[in-house]
């Protein structure tokens, strides 16, 4: 069964946790992260800025706070998780967070990127470098992913489109 998180443009900021992707303990699902693809938004007006440095990392608790993700919403504004097969529902123990403000405790970092957000330069529209080329991240139960920006703030909005599946832990 593989889904879609959409993970609406969001303020960057320093050390700001963009979003999480938990597989709570007792879901007996192995998720597989497929695609971690950032977006950046030229809808915002950021001209001389730098690049934002961002993280994917995994992690040992669910985030709290920020924005829970819905299940087949229909805002271009809210996270949402979509099943690319609409007769396969979530499963109720995968959880998402927009801009988590707790929690989502800081695991082995994975990858990083360096995303330019300023909206007059043209490599801002190149399709960003997927965080996850080599071959999916598996997300074992009681654990996820997050994406957390670095130290340096910047400005500039990104998104995210998440793909992963979820199989039977046998």
């Amino acid at each position: 069964m593989r889904y879609r998180l959409f993970l609406p443009a969001q303020a960057s900021g320093a050390n700001a946790v963009h979003f999480d992707l938990f597989n709570a303990s007792g879901s007996a699902q192995i998720m597989e992260v497929e695609s971690v693809l950032p977006v950046v938004s030229g809808a915002a007006i950021v001209t001389g800025t730098l690049a934002v440095d961002v993280y994917l990392t995994r992690t040992s608790t669910v985030g709290t706070g920020g924005t829970a993700a819905t299940t087949d919403g229909t805002s271009l504004t809210a996270a949402t998780i979509t099943a690319q097969d609409n007769s396969q529902p979530l499963h109720g123990s995968v959880t998402a967070r927009l801009t988590p403000s707790g929690g989502a405790t800081a695991g082995a970092v994975l990858c990083s990127r360096s995303i330019f957000t300023e909206e007059t330069n043209a490599g801002t529209y190149t399709p960003a470098v997927d965080m996850v080329k080599s071959g999916a991240v598996t997300v074992q139960e009681g654990s996820g992913i997050r994406v957390v920006q670095g130290s340096v703030a910047s400005v500039g909005n990104i998104g995210y489109d998440v793909t992963f599946s979820l199989r039977p832990k046998v």
